[in-house]
């Protein structure tokens, strides 16, 4: 069930992404959507022996590379930057908030959802310039960055991990 629940988080995602803008940039909620998954696939356990399990980070690291690669098919564009740029979002998203670098707090999570968003902007558009030459303005793109960065701000806030447990 949970399968199919993530599917349609998946679809409805990318449809609304595709269909709207917000001062003639696109959203980019594939971002938060693969934040939000590393969010829910940290351990549940505190981390008090400093070990990282992998199995999080395999995970939400398949999940955005998957959903990347999905964004990638949609856009028509060369496959890869996506693929590579959201696989990186939730592979560093699992290892930002497992208690041994940072604990999860509304402040981080705006700074890290603004952060993730610039850096796919980047990995993507450099991505697109360096293997495509193709030429794409670098204003107009800085000004999507920003857009995109104000417009999932708040969902920094609003998506947060589950409790950890300090006892098994």
């Amino acid at each position: 069930m949970k399968y199919l629940a993530w599917a349609f988080f998946i679809f409805l995602t990318l449809l609304i992404q595709t269909q709207f803008s917000v001062f003639n940039a696109p959203l980019n909620m594939t971002v938060v959507l693969t934040y939000y998954f590393a969010l829910k696939s940290l351990p549940r356990k505190s981390m008090t022996d400093g070990y990282f399990g992998s199995r999080a980070e395999i995970k939400s690291t398949a999940f955005g590379a998957l959903v990347g690669l999905l964004e990638d098919i949609i856009s028509g564009s060369i496959i890869g930057p996506n693929f590579f740029s959201k696989g990186l979002i939730g592979f560093i998203s699992v290892l930002t908030f497992t208690e041994v670098v940072f604990r999860w707090t509304p402040v981080l999570g705006v700074i890290t959802v603004i952060v993730f968003t610039i850096l796919d902007n980047i990995i993507v558009t450099g991505s697109r310039i360096i293997f495509s030459g193709i030429n794409i303005s670098m204003i107009n793109a800085l000004h999507t960055a920003i857009i995109q960065a104000i417009v999932n701000m708040p969902l920094g806030i609003i998506l947060k991990p589950t409790k950890f447990r300090l006892t098994d």
